[in-house]
């Protein structure tokens, strides 16, 4: 009986593990040359950047900026997503992907400012490798190249 119950546990701790490494990914830090450059840019230009993080969980790469005091203006926004669209380049965001071991493009990227208020919303903006969801179709039509920027409205606050 007790030989079975061992059996039993083991069987469904095998279980337990494979469902977790499938279901979960990794998420790596990011530190490259060009990451390194866009923060020191970024930093230069707006003193009230507190901190920029670089992460990639698969496919995506996130850049958490934090801002020192409330919501920017959206002159500093704009002056934000300006730099990081001229950051988000295939070169740059290969260099990214080889960084992290990731053999394929990195179809997302995501910029999130977060205001020191934690009644304001952050504010979000992505950008696409793929035009459509078919990462399978690498044909020219499909392909953006991180070209085109969308601001995540939230339902919630609009």
């Amino acid at each position: 009986m007790f030989k079975w119950m061992n059996i039993c546990r083991v069987g469904v701790i095998i279980i337990l593990l494979i469902l977790f490494s499938l279901g979960c990914s990794v998420t790596h830090s990011v530190n490259t040359s060009s990451t390194v450059s866009l923060s020191n840019e970024l930093k230069k230009e707006i003193p009230a950047i507190k901190n920029i993080k670089y992460t990639f969980t698969r496919p995506v790469l996130t850049i958490n900026i934090l801002m020192e005091k409330d919501t920017p203006n959206e002159e500093v926004v704009n002056s934000i997503l300006t730099k990081v669209k001229h950051f988000s380049t295939i070169e740059n965001i290969n260099e990214i992907a080889k960084s992290v071991k990731w053999k394929s493009e990195i179809y997302d990227i995501n910029l999130t400012i977060y205001s020191q208020s934690e009644k304001k919303p952050p504010i979000k903006y992505s950008a696409s490798y793929f035009k459509t969801f078919d990462a399978s179709n690498t044909s020219e039509e499909n392909i953006d190249g991180y070209k085109t920027w969308s601001k995540y409205e939230d339902p919630q606050t609009s």
